[in-house]
């Protein structure tokens, strides 16, 4: 972190999240975190989506326009969120699983992040890049998935992700590339697989 002077009141400090190659700008009288990438949004100070519930890797950035960031609703608010292997969790003491995205420093596509739109017209988080973002949410809501449905899509993170699967988001008429491939066999991992039995048999 670095720190410049504006003026005799106002002190910012940049935070570099080098990993991922993005930065912030903290303003000290504001209380304000702005991002560097998206000049015109901020941290908001509530980083509950109503959806993706249990992930604990994103964040969440809202309108500088908004008053003070703390608003209900925004309409262009975008989640960031790492590129990684999704992994879920579940404490017995817990009502839903926690989940959580492991990126060790040798893993390929270590600065790989996606930008998600929450549309609240719709009610509904979109992608920004198709179709690896497209079929990275599809995995992300697929992980998160509960049994009711979420507070912000209305539908359950399964229900959201077969939904996404079958859209045009996840469909391409170019080879995919590794990224994506890994993105799919992450899903591939997750789906349930056929037996057949007796074993011998095929049909």
């Amino acid at each position: 972190m670095m720190g410049e002077h504006i003026s005799q009141s106002d002190i910012i400090i940049h935070i570099h999240l080098s990993r991922l190659g993005i930065a912030f700008k903290y303003n000290t009288t504001t209380n304000i975190i702005t991002s560097r990438e998206y000049s015109d949004m901020c941290i908001g100070q509530d980083q509950w989506l109503g959806t993706l519930t249990g992930l604990t890797s994103s964040l969440l950035l809202s309108p500088l326009t908004a008053k003070d960031c703390t608003s209900e609703h925004y309409p262009y608010r975008k989640l960031i969120v790492p590129f990684g292997k999704i992994l879920s969790t579940r404490d017995q003491h817990e009502i839903h699983q926690t989940v959580t995205i492991d990126r060790p420093s040798s893993m390929s596509f270590s600065h790989q992040y996606f930008v998600f739109i929450l549309n609240d017209r719709l009610k509904i988080l979109q992608s920004t890049d198709s179709p690896t973002g497209w079929l990275y949410l599809a995995l992300l809501h697929a992980m998160t998935s509960h049994p009711l449905p979420d507070h912000y899509t209305g539908m359950t993170g399964m229900e959201r992700a077969f939904q996404l699967l079958y859209s045009a988001g996840c469909w391409s008429d170019q080879p995919f590339d590794e990224l994506s491939l890994n993105i799919l066999g992450q899903i591939a991992s997750i789906s349930p697989k056929v037996n057949y039995y007796p074993e011998h048999l095929t049909c």
